[in-house]
């Protein structure tokens, strides 16, 4: 009589097969979910593929915008921060401070910039008519190429504005393509959306409570009626505007990397009064303090900062004080809207700085 053998699996052999499926397992889930595994590799293909997608739609964008009836493509389509190559198109020219009746730096002795023909440009900001405005990705210095532009005193501040713009003008307009001038404050403002009136910042409630001071003897302060510097009397009083803020900017901030990011590698190793990886706006403030004593003050961007310095102190009733300081210049071209891209090469879509874009 035959004896029936009982067949199965037994709980040595289960727990096995569950062990060597878990191995399985674990190894299909590193496959597929690991940094170099199947669907990270998806993942960043398929974002490779959206990105030159992206780029190609964009360009044939441009190509479809600014196509014309004659067949031109104009500057008036570029983006914020496209690369733009705008240094062969200048002439190499010279700007001497304090000659050929240039308004006087306040500065002892004057300086020579050059124009700097091989900096590239990027797009800053596009305005309603189709001008592009662009500006320089490296600071302009005087032409021993360490020391910036030095403003001091009275008529350092009197005449910043006009200097800045001047320079810039003279080292970086071309009359084909468009005018140049100094980045001012308002361009960063732009940029960050700040605005001292309603934005948060440290000094906000004392910019907004000390907006006047109306000062009857002393001095001399700044009469902006005439903009000039004068002796205010009873008669003839003065009223100072308060208008010094300071800010720090957020690095999420368009052109971080070109207008910001340098400026926080002071060291300290230059001279106080000489600071060439920050550089000047053209844009005055003066800073009233409780006291009564007054800072006539120049923005500037340094340490990741918006920033101003004063070449000149005033007290009610004490003898004035003037300093100087020196800082780099940074120009700003509008490109006039008829300017013409050149597409021959098609790898140049202002996205990098080896693909800025061509001007023709």
């Amino acid at each position: 009589m035959k004896q029936n053998k009982m067949e199965g699996i037994t709980l040595i052999a289960l727990v096995i097969t569950i062990i060597v499926l878990l191995i399985l397992a674990g190894v299909t889930i590193s496959t597929l979910t690991g940094d170099n595994g199947i669907l990270a590799k998806a993942v960043e293909a398929k974002d490779k593929t959206e990105t030159a997608k992206e780029t190609e739609e964009q360009m044939l964008e441009l190509l479809e915008k600014q196509l014309n009836e004659e067949g031109k493509i104009t500057v008036s389509a570029l983006k914020v921060g496209d690369y733009v190559k705008y240094g062969d198109k200048l002439t190499a020219q010279t700007y001497v401070t304090k000659e050929n009746e240039e308004p006087d730096t306040g500065y002892e002795t004057s300086q020579t910039f050059n124009t700097n023909t091989t900096t590239l440009w990027r797009v800053i900001n596009k305005k309603a008519n189709g001008d592009v405005e662009i500006v320089a990705v490296n600071n302009t210095l005087s032409s021993d190429g360490t020391t910036g532009l030095y403003l001091k005193s009275q008529n350092g501040f009197l005449n910043a504005e006009t200097i800045l713009d001047n320079l810039c003008s003279k080292l970086y307009s071309n009359p084909a393509y468009g005018t140049a001038r100094s980045i001012d404050v308002d361009d960063i403002n732009n940029l960050t959306g700040f605005n001292p009136e309603t934005s948060e910042w440290e000094g906000k409630d004392y910019y907004l409570n000390n907006r006047t001071k109306t000062y009857t003897s002393g001095g001399p302060f700044f009469d902006k009626n005439s903009n000039t510097f004068r002796e205010p009397t009873t008669e003839n009083p003065i009223t100072v505007e308060h208008s010094y803020y300071y800010y720090i900017v957020d690095e999420n901030m368009p052109l971080y990397n070109t207008l910001i990011e340098s400026s926080k590698s002071y060291n300290g190793q230059y001279k106080e009064t000489n600071y060439p990886m920050f550089y000047w706006l053209a844009s005055r403030n003066a800073h009233i303090f409780t006291t009564g004593m007054v800072r006539y003050r120049i923005f500037n961007i340094g340490t990741g900062e918006v920033r101003s310095w004063y070449t000149m102190e005033r007290f009610p009733a004490l003898n004035p004080v003037d300093l100087s300081y020196a800082c780099a210049i940074r120009p700003i071209v509008t490109l006039n809207n008829d300017v013409q891209i050149d597409t021959s090469d098609v790898t140049k879509n202002g996205s990098e700085e080896g693909r800025a874009w061509v001007l023709k």
